[in-house]
């Protein structure tokens, strides 16, 4: 028989006491840890393990995620500004909102809502716990004869239906920090993953640091979004998947040169379905103003690259995701289109790739121009971690009257720009890995006026159909930020935290 002393028994007595009380006063599965409680400035450690009533975490106590905690169908989960949430390493905690759920985490700029580790600051690790995962009933295109997907990474949570308008709840200054968790090869939880979400599901502010696969993935679904970073990632920062067809605006990716994925590693990563199918709805996401910063820098990298890192942005298997206004900078490659299905697309015009400055690409390729700010794949694609090497594939009438990559990436009308070095772009400070600056500088080919250029080099759009509706901010830049003299466009600032690594939660 164990003996315990005293001072133990009268914690676990306190611990006892504790939970009955919080019993009796919420409807709710959450739990006090008996271990003993865990007494911290902001008030109790919350064990939770399950919720499957209509609940809130208030941000006086810190909340434990212990393995898959489950908001059941019917149950809202309101959680307040300034919580904090740790996800347990041990039992790989995750927090799953199941179709017909709602998660409400309305943080603000002052008050963010912290997704975090629960491991000590200085011992923090990728995929330390699960991350968070928002299932809905929007279409999707893997749901077949009725049969419903099941999420990735171990949950047993369904999802996908006909209703495009599903809510899932509300995301607004939120971080979620060392979660996606790998449990085997294609068997990953992402930081923040949306399957199935619907457009009444509000996404904005949100920040994804140290994810151990995706920032972000989406699989089907037609939820939008806007002010989304992803700060060394592992995997890849936007990815897209089974249909997805919602618009992103105003994103931020930033990567750790020697951190990198063996499934190779990009900004954005899109299909349309594992399989390359015609399977409806097609993926047909778009990303506007984005600022991707990606780990080859012409000034300072010494160090080398992971050789995991391959290109700006992969857009193959049958995707027509399309990039508008946005900015490129430092990868081995810029945009690969890959396999011709995915290139009849382009002849579609239904994925569009227009109004963009790609900076500091890799040289030294079989493609034209000797370097690599395209490259086509074809036909039947290439593998699923494709190196940045791969020579681009003939011109080839795949690409319809754009003739071929090339003269489909510079036709007129298009409006993209290449610059050969990263520092071309004129960014403040882009590749500080723990307090960078994405702004442009006065000199930016971004900023419209400056004492050298009255006009930027690459103007945006929001004519094109594609980014035309009332979601986009018709903004007068590209990127993702207009310039370092307007401060106010800032939205990075004061919410967000690029060292988690150090911070003391």
């Amino acid at each position: 028989m164990l003996t315990l002393n005293p001072f133990r028994q009268r914690a676990l007595l306190a611990a006892a006491l504790f939970s009955l009380s919080l019993a009796a006063c919420k409807k709710d599965e959450a739990t006090v840890t008996p271990d003993p409680p865990i007494t911290t400035p902001t008030g109790q450690l919350v064990e939770v393990t399950e919720v499957k009533t209509s609940t809130t975490w208030t941000a006086a106590n810190k909340y434990l995620l212990k393995g898959y905690v489950y908001v059941r169908s019917g149950a809202t989960l309101t959680i307040e500004p300034g919580t904090i949430i740790k996800g347990d390493k041990d039992s790989k905690g995750a927090l799953i909102v199941e179709p017909g759920a709602k998660l409400i985490a309305a943080g603000t700029a002052a008050k963010p809502i912290i997704f975090t580790s629960n491991q000590p600051k200085g011992s923090r690790n990728y995929g330390d716990w699960g991350g968070v995962i928002l299932a809905g009933n929007a279409p999707v295109n893997s749901l077949v004869n009725g049969v419903k997907p099941v999420v990735e990474g171990g949950p047993t949570t369904t999802y996908g239906g006909t209703d495009a308008a599903d809510n899932s709840g509300t995301l607004q200054y939120v971080r979620i920090e060392f979660g996606g968790i790998a449990f085997s090869p294609n068997n990953e939880i992402n930081g923040l993953t949306l399957c199935a979400v619907g457009s009444g599901t509000t996404l904005d502010h949100i920040q994804v640091s140290y994810s151990g696969d995706d920032s972000y993935e989406w699989f089907g679904g037609t939820v939008n979004a806007k002010y989304l970073i992803a700060h060394r990632t592992y995997d890849d920062d936007f990815d897209t998947d089974n249909g997805y067809s919602g618009k992103v605006q105003f994103a931020v990716s930033l990567r750790d040169p020697l951190q990198a994925d063996q499934s190779g590693s990009k900004a954005f990563e899109s299909d349309n379905d594992a399989n390359a199918s015609d399977n409806l709805p097609k993926t047909s996401a778009v990303f506007s103003n984005v600022t991707v910063i990606g780990p080859l820098n012409n000034i300072n990298n010494a160090g080398g690259i992971s050789s995991q890192y391959v290109a700006a942005a992969h857009i193959r298997r049958n995707s027509a995701e399309s990039i508008m206004n946005s900015v490129l900078v430092g990868y081995p490659a810029g945009i690969l289109v890959d396999h011709a299905k995915t290139a009849a697309n382009v002849a579609a015009n239904d994925l569009r790739f227009q109004n963009n400055i790609i900076a500091g690409m890799a040289t030294g390729t079989a493609a034209t121009r000797n370097q690599k700010n395209i490259i086509y794949i074809g036909p039947a694609g290439g593998a699923g971690s494709l190196t940045p090497t791969t020579a681009m594939s003939a011109d080839s009438s795949s690409f319809g009257t754009a003739i071929g990559p090339l003269s489909w990436l510079y036709k007129s009308g298009s409006n993209n720009k290449r610059y050969t070095n990263a520092d071309e772009a004129r960014l403040l400070n882009p590749f500080n890995l723990t307090a960078p600056s994405f702004l442009p500088l006065t000199t930016s080919p971004i900023v419209w006026t400056s004492a050298t250029n009255t006009n930027p080099v690459v103007a945006p759009a929001f004519t094109d159909s594609k980014v035309s509706d009332a979601f986009f901010t018709k903004v007068s830049y590209i990127g993702a930020f207009s310039g370092s003299g307007q401060s106010a466009d800032n939205w990075a600032s004061g919410w967000t935290n690029f060292d988690p690594q150090n911070t003391e939660y």
